[in-house]
């Protein structure tokens, strides 16, 4: 646990996907006035349904209940899944009913939030792929519990998404600077928003500081993500905590459920591995954490290092200080490294056929500027939510 002063908060590490998804229900059994639910993917099933079940069981006990999901990763929100939540007075919600196949703006945001005193904030969505310890079985993922002041920062958070999402409106993603996104919380709990639009943002701001502040100090940052296809700020910033003494450990899946993302990432290899970037590939499951450990400090939430998470999505992260907090990430990582096979520089340039460089430069390019072009150019004249 962490704790300090008046923005203190109590944070306790989520390891897998299984303990994590477990304390979503516990939560929610818990919950005595107000359950705010955010979920990119909610699946029925195992364990969808046991979640379910417990939001229709709060909102028979009259708790209020607010779901909030997103319509391309759950296609059931409209359906009669949710029927029993809304006849309980649940109410649900589907953000961004487009109607343009390219205005891909995603709210991929994972948290609980209940009586303003518990908060998940999470990597894992709702599905049976996530259930699991990430070594025999399900995905391997990652999320915080936290109990204190910062739960009201994020029920604030998720209440300004769930009415952004109740309306339609137009946006000038390409022209519009990012404002009002945080960071919010205390010095121990930060929570870092992420909304659409130009410039770095909190996040974006956050993490390069982080990385400088390694770098001047000769420490040591092991990134895990599923996806990487980062800004070429970060990029740099990572070469050159390399050349200050830095140690820098990228962690990657070695088995990733999108290809094509897969092959973009691989495309930046051997210049990293040039600079003395260390990457290693997670060998048992899909690898789908997003931790970004640093000298005293983690991160942990929904979001990607790359275009789509930076500039595209509505992202959710948390920046941990908390000493107890950041021993028990860091002992996850070592968990995670101890799992990993070392990419060697010599043999992968070795093994790359001129067919795979191609592939691979196509993929970066589609991620990196295709995807990121599309999405804005059709969010220029589209709507982004609506409300059911």
């Amino acid at each position: 646990m962490t704790s300090s002063g008046a923005g203190s908060c109590a944070a306790e590490w989520l390891a897998s996907g299984a303990v994590g998804l477990t304390s979503l229900r516990d939560a929610v059994m818990g919950a005595q006035e107000t359950v705010r639910l955010e979920m990119y993917i909610f699946r029925s099933g195992v364990p969808g349904d046991g979640l379910r079940a417990a939001l229709v069981d709060a909102a028979r006990r009259g708790v209020r209940v607010r779901l909030l999901l997103d319509a391309l990763g759950c296609g059931n929100g409209d359906g009669s899944y949710w029927a029993k939540l809304r006849e309980a007075g649940g109410i649900v919600r589907t953000f961004h009913r487009f109607r343009s196949g390219l205005a891909m703006v995603r709210n991929h945001r994972k948290l609980l939030v209940c009586d303003e005193r518990v908060a998940v904030v999470a990597g894992f969505n709702v599905a049976p792929e996530y259930d699991g310890d990430g070594v025999a079985r399900g995905w391997r993922d990652a999320g915080v519990r936290l109990e204190g002041g910062v739960c009201r920062d994020l029920a604030a958070t998720f209440d300004r998404q769930f009415e952004r999402t109740e309306k339609w409106f137009r946006w000038g993603m390409r022209l519009r600077r990012r404002d009002g996104e945080g960071p919010l919380g205390g010095e121990d709990a930060e929570v870092l928003a992420m909304i659409p639009g130009r410039g770095r943002g909190c996040l974006g701001e956050a993490v390069l500081a982080d990385i400088r502040r390694t770098g001047e100090a000769r420490g040591s940052m092991v990134l895990v993500t599923p996806y990487f296809v980062p800004p070429s700020a970060i990029r740099k910033a990572l070469r050159r905590a390399v050349r200050r003494g830095a140690s820098v450990t990228i962690v990657l899946p070695a088995h990733s459920d999108v290809g094509i993302a897969q092959r973009a990432a691989r495309h930046l290899y051997a210049g990293l591995l040039r600079a003395g970037v260390r990457i290693v590939e997670y060998q048992p499951q899909m690898l789908h954490a997003k931790i970004w450990l640093f000298s005293g400090a983690v991160y942990v939430g929904s979001s990607n290092l790359d275009p789509r998470s930076f500039h595209l999505n509505y992202e959710l992260m948390m920046r941990l200080t908390g000493s107890r907090v950041v021993s028990e990430a860091e002992a996850d990582v070592r968990d995670i490294l101890a799992r990993s096979r070392a990419v060697d520089r010599k043999e992968w340039s070795r093994g790359r056929t001129w067919l795979d460089r191609l592939r691979e430069q196509w993929a970066f390019w589609v991620l990196y500027r295709i995807d990121p072009w599309l999405t804005a150019w059709a969010a220029d004249g589209g709507e982004l939510g609506t409300g059911v």
